[in-house]
C-alpha cells in the first residue's frame, strides 16, 4: 500500500532527475560554445601567422636580390604596385622613394578571406638603393 507521503518523495525524485538533466545540458552546451570560439580563433591565428609569414618571405626574396635588378624586372615597382596571389592569399608589393632619395619605401601587403570577413597584413621596411 502507498501512502501519499511516498508518491510526493517520488515526485521529488522525478523533478531532481529533470532539474540536473538541465543542468547538465547547459553546462554541456557553455562547454561546447567556449570551445568552437577557440577552435575559431585558433582558425584566425594560424592564416594572420601563414599571411605574416608570406609577408616576410616575400619582402626575403626581394631583399636578397639587388634593387636595381628588383626594379629592372619589375619585382618592385616605385611609385606602384605589383600583385600576386598563393594559395588563399592575395599579396601587394608597394614602393616609392622616400624624402632620400636613395631610401625604397616598400610594403607587402597580404589580403585574405575569412569566414566572410577581409583580413590583412602589412610589413613595411625602408631599403638603401645605389
Amino acid at each position: 500500500m502507498t501512502t501519499d507521503k511516498t508518491k510526493a518523495s517520488q515526485g521529488y525524485v522525478l523533478f531532481d532527475v529533470l532539474l540536473g538533466l538541465f543542468l547538465f545540458s547547459l553546462g554541456f552546451a557553455v562547454l561546447f560554445g567556449l570551445t568552437e570560439g577557440a577552435v575559431s580563433e585558433a582558425r584566425q591565428a594560424s592564416s594572420l601567422m601563414e599571411g605574416a609569414n608570406l609577408a616576410q618571405e616575400i619582402m626575403d626574396r626581394l631583399a636578397v636580390q639587388i634593387w636595381s635588378e628588383n626594379i629592372a624586372r619589375q619585382a618592385c615597382i616605385p611609385g606602384g604596385t605589383v600583385e600576386g596571389h598563393e594559395g588563399k592569399f592575395r599579396w601587394l608589393i608597394v614602393s616609392d622613394w622616400d624624402d632620400i632619395p636613395q631610401l625604397l619605401r616598400v610594403s607587402v601587403e597580404v589580403r585574405w578571406v575569412e569566414r566572410g570577413n577581409p583580413a590583412w597584413y602589412k610589413l613595411e621596411s625602408l631599403y638603401a638603393v645605389e
